[in-house]
Order: structure tokens, then C-alpha cells, then sequence
């Protein structure tokens, strides 16, 4: 049997969580328990089937829940229900980290006797976070805040690179 990992669901990442956790029980033909409701009026073999599916999907979410949250849903045994919980509770508390994040790259700034690749380092480490909480950031978005926060003896350069209005990226600068 292939192995699949799942990262721990943690406090800070949800959204990867979601969607790594979304396509391993995908590949295990389970996420349609958590899409759908139990079927009204399952007999026999089919209900058989759905609550064998229910119960993997239910313990492959449970075995990826980091010790700090595994209790909260020790008592959950329907996966729908485990999984909305699971997303009502993380996806307000990721929105703060997001608009958080998100700040955090829009008031990037070099810092003093900080090295240019350190600084590109930093805003890079910046959009990682930002996609991990489910923010994107297109590279275009990252040139613009990397040259908007040069300081220092760069700024004669973030002002010769803000006058150029082409497909501004790291790559090109």
C-alpha cells in the first residue's frame, strides 16, 4: 500500500491541512462521506458500506489532528459533521492569521545593515506564509512590496524600479 501523509493539523495551518487531508481521503474514496450527508433509507450492504467509510474517514481526519485538538473531537463520529467543525473552528481563527499576514507583507520593509538576499529571503518566507493560510500572492504582488519596502541607499534603485511599469518580478529585477 502507497503511503499518504497528511500534515498535523496544527493552530497555524489549516488551510494546507485542508487541502492535503481533501486529497488523501479523495484518493482513498472517502470524501464523499464528508460531502454528503448519510443517504436517507440505507439497507444492508449499502449501509454497511457507507458506515465502513464513514468509520475510515472519520479516524484517517481524527490521526491527523495534532494532541492539542484530537480531544476536542474525540466524541465526533460522523464525518461531515467532524469536518465542519473542524473548518468552523480553524477558518475564523486562520482569517485573523491571514489578514495578519497579509499586513505583515504589505508593511515588509529592509531592514537596517540587513542584506538584500536576507530581505528577498524574509518576503519570500512572507508569501509562503500568507499561501499556507490560503492568501495568495502573485509574484508581480511580492516585486511590487519587495521594491515598495527598499530603505537605505536602495532607495535611489525602488524609485528607478517603480517608474518601470513591465512585468515587474524578482526574477527580472
Amino acid at each position: 500500500m502507497e503511503k499518504i501523509t497528511v500534515p498535523e493539523l496544527t493552530s497555524s495551518n489549516y488551510f494546507i491541512w485542508a487541502l492535503k487531508m481533501k486529497a488523501a481521503l479523495s484518493l482513498k474514496r472517502l470524501f464523499s462521506v464528508i460531502e454528503n450527508e448519510k443517504p436517507v433509507g440505507l439497507e444492508g450492504k449499502a449501509l454497511s458500506d457507507w458506515s465502513t467509510k464513514n468509520e475510515d474517514a472519520v479516524s484517517y481526519v481524527k490521526l491527523s489532528l495534532s494532541d492539542e485538538h484530537a480531544l476536542q473531537y474525540a466524541n465526533e463520529d460522523n464525518a461531515t459533521s467532524l469536518w465542519e467543525k473542524i473548518k468552523s473552528n480553524f477558518t475564523g481563527q486562520a482569517e485573523d492569521r491571514k489578514r495578519d499576514a497579509g499586513n505583515e507583507l504589505h508593511n515588509l520593509r529592509l531592514r537596517e545593515k540587513e542584506k538584500i538576499n536576507d530581505y528577498i529571503a524574509r518576503a519570500r518566507g512572507l508569501t509562503t506564509k500568507c499561501a499556507s493560510l490560503g492568501l495568495d500572492v502573485t509574484e508581480r504582488e511580492l516585486a511590487f512590496y519587495v521594491v515598495r519596502g527598499l530603505t537605505g541607499k536602495y532607495a535611489k534603485i525602488r524609485e528607478i524600479l517603480k517608474t518601470q511599469r513591465e512585468e515587474e518580478t524578482l526574477q527580472n529585477m
